[in-house]
């Protein structure tokens, strides 16, 4: 959740005072309208991207509200999930060029807790991050609670209970509303990192699906810039992607992607590289949720979606963009 927008602290302050969300009915899915608005953008291509359509996505179902996650799937289906608990499915539409032109059989559903009940108050049901582990399996980082649960929705749709994820040492350091916006999914593993502030990195854990003990943060990723981390996805050759958000008064919004390789050995910094910095005229907005997938055809697209903090001067865009390879050596 984004922590500088000047609505934002109004908008904390009335979730606190909301009632918890009734549970009638959470046995099913819902289905949700949605309205799709096409998304230009004023240049092709952004540093070693290129644009591959956008959309924003409107919708006045309360439960569609706040994406903070996404996982694109190799056959379109979307998987994300808001910042109050609630699952979102989906499916992309695409033209005949590949380029992003709708989003279609959306349907949501309340997510539950490790007893299988449904998590109804803002404290609890912070949820940011979403990784679709390999074996199919859904982890789900909470911010407020610093913690990661784990779903199995192909099996159990989404009214079955959690299993707890890994702890993590260190959470009590964590701001509550500055904690594990980013995760992401490797072998037998786990990666998250914490938004992040003003220092000049912000903590990064590899957390292995056995551990039985709290795992302390032996990595970190790097800030600069006034950015932070809120999203990130394994691409398709191994290495990592992120996305970064910036936002100041006057200035505005901006978004940063970034790849690194995955995090080995016994720690240290990872060393991202800038893919494209998103500043104006680009559409922009509250950028937390990054999805890499390959295509049909070889390359890597990556998906981005915005978090509009049920904020009416903000929106929900979801953006692709196709990795530009660098051509090879001599």
């Amino acid at each position: 959740m984004i922590r500088l927008f000047a609505t934002i602290a109004v908008a904390f302050g009335l979730a606190a005072c909301e009632p918890a969300r009734s549970t009638d009915d959470d046995d099913q899915w819902q289905a949700v309208n949605v309205e799709v608005v096409p998304v230009p953008a004023p240049v092709e291509t952004v540093g070693r991207l290129a644009y591959r359509g956008g959309i924003e996505i409107r919708s006045t179902n309360p439960m569609f509200v706040g994406l903070s996650g996404i996982e694109v799937l190799e056959d379109g289906r979307v998987v994300a999930i808001s910042d109050e608990a609630d699952w979102i499915e989906a499916h992309l539409a695409l033209d005949a060029r590949g380029f992003l032109t709708g989003f279609t059989d959306v349907r949501a559903a309340f997510m539950r807790d490790e007893h299988g009940r449904v998590l109804t108050t803002k404290a609890e049901a912070d949820s940011e991050g979403l990784a679709q582990m390999p074996d199919g399996r859904f982890a789900v980082s909470f911010e407020r609670t610093h913690l990661i649960r784990i779903y199995d929705l192909n099996r159990d749709g989404p009214f079955g209970a959690a299993q707890m994820g890994p702890r993590l040492a260190g959470t009590e350091q964590l701001p509550a509303n500055a904690s594990f916006e980013a995760l992401a999914a490797m072998d037998g593993a786990l990666v998250t990192a914490a938004e992040g502030g003003e220092a000049a990195t912000t903590p990064m854990w590899v957390a292995s699906l056995g551990m039985r003990t709290p795992v302390p943060a032996h990595f970190s990723y790097p800030l600069s810039d006034g950015f932070s981390i809120t999203g990130m996805d394994r691409l398709p050759d191994g290495d990592f992607v992120a996305i970064e958000r910036f936002y100041a008064p006057v200035i505005g919004p901006r978004a940063r992607i970034t790849r690194f390789a995955a995090p080995s050995g016994d720690g240290g910094v990872v060393h991202p590289e800038v893919l494209a910095v998103l500043d104006p005229p680009f559409p922009l907005d509250n950028f937390e949720g990054i999805s890499a997938v390959r295509m049909s055809s070889g390359t890597t697209r990556i998906y981005i979606v915005s978090d509009n903090n049920k904020n009416a001067r903000q929106r929900t865009l979801l953006l692709a963009f196709d990795l530009i390879e660098t051509p090879a050596a001599d």
